[in-house]
């Protein structure tokens, strides 16, 4: 079965300096983080989602609790949503590896927030 960190190591093995690989991997990236904090919302802060769009729905849970740092959370994956859709849909844009890198430390960064939530809220 694949795991959300799986997407991550996929994103990590496409950076370099072809623009393809790099819109590749701002989505993989993404992607792992998405299915990290699903995953989380889910099993921890009572997350469900209702109809379709369901990551505008994540993204505003956790924009919408009372704590900074899940506001925080649902803030850095709306950017990298924002990336990803960016990467995916608009050819006219050049991701460039520094783009994708950027992405990468900011989805790392908030992998590493949701991990601090769950070891100092629910341990």
């Amino acid at each position: 079965m694949i795991e959300p960190q799986d997407f991550m190591s996929s994103g990590k093995s496409m950076l370099g300096n072809v623009e393809i690989n790099n819109r590749n991997a701002v989505s993989r990236i993404y992607y792992s983080v998405y299915h990290i904090s699903l995953h989380f919302a889910g099993n921890y802060l009572g997350f469900t989602c209702v109809g379709q769009s369901r990551h505008k729905q994540l993204i505003d849970f956790f924009k919408s609790r009372n704590d900074r740092n899940l506001q925080l959370i649902g803030r850095q994956m709306e950017k990298l949503r924002n990336a990803r859709n960016e990467a995916d849909y608009t050819l006219e844009t050049y991701i460039s590896p520094e783009d994708a890198r950027h992405e990468l430390r900011l989805a790392l960064q908030t992998i590493a927030q949701i991990e601090q939530q769950v070891k100092t809220q629910f341990s």
